[in-house]
């Protein structure tokens, strides 16, 4: 695969120096796959998004957080149960979480400060990819897995999800689920009605963000172009 660094790649596209590149890279302005990037010798390759921030285009705030088991997604807690927020730095606690994570659950949880975002990430007509890994205990085989793959009808009816088998240790499993809206419970809620008990459940993706190495706990700071991210 062909890779070029980022200046040239930049220059190349926009016609412009290689020195010109290296400065508007350096001021912030060029966004790779959706995230500022300010590292003009970074190697990018052909699939790789380069954009150049216009001057009508606002950036917006996103934080990543990798939400530990045995906390609130709230803003508050009757029980005085641990929020998300104590993790947080208090001038984040003004900032929004995007969809929920339960209790039990960990992974990726994003927050931001722009309401129309939120909504845009939050709203199934969106069809924004959520991925998480779930291990289960309980018997299972190709047939169960064929039957989560299709439209589940219970007290809810669930949309046709993406179940994909990851691992397999007698009756414990690694499954892969992929959803495109997030209702309550929804995968805890799909396991039992096969008769699987979820041991954990973690959220790795929402949409373009990846919880990659952010530590339990911890949280990265980003900025993004709204208008960038919805295309």
């Amino acid at each position: 695969m062909l890779k070029k660094t980022l200046s040239k790649k930049l220059s190349e596209i926009n016609l412009i120096s290689r020195k010109q590149a290296e400065l508007i890279i350096k001021n912030r302005k060029v966004y790779v796959n959706g995230e500022i990037e300010t590292r003009p010798f970074i190697s990018v390759v052909e699939r790789d998004k380069i954009e150049i921030q216009k001057e009508d285009q606002k950036e917006i705030n996103v934080l990543l957080f990798h939400k530990p088991k045995g906390c609130i997604t709230s803003k508050k807690d009757e029980k005085n149960r641990t929020i998300v927020y104590d993790f947080l730095p208090k001038k984040f606690h003004n900032f929004h979480y995007i969809g929920r994570l339960d209790y039990n659950s960990e992974g990726l949880l994003a927050f931001t400060n722009h309401i129309p975002f939120k909504r845009f990430m939050e709203s199934p007509k969106s069809k924004i990819k959520r991925v998480y890994l779930v291990n289960v205990i309980g018997s299972f085989n190709d047939i169960k897995l064929k039957a989560m793959n299709q439209k589940i009808y219970s007290s809810i009816t669930y949309e046709r999800i993406k179940v994909v088998l990851a691992h397999s240790n007698k009756n414990k499993h690694t499954l892969r689920f992929e959803l495109l809206e997030g209702k309550n419970r929804e995968i805890r809620n799909v396991c039992e009605i096969f008769n699987l008990k979820v041991e954990k459940l973690k959220r790795i993706s929402f949409g373009k963000f990846i919880l990659k190495t952010i530590p339990h706990s911890k949280f990265k700071e980003m900025k993004i172009i709204y208008e960038n991210y919805k295309r």
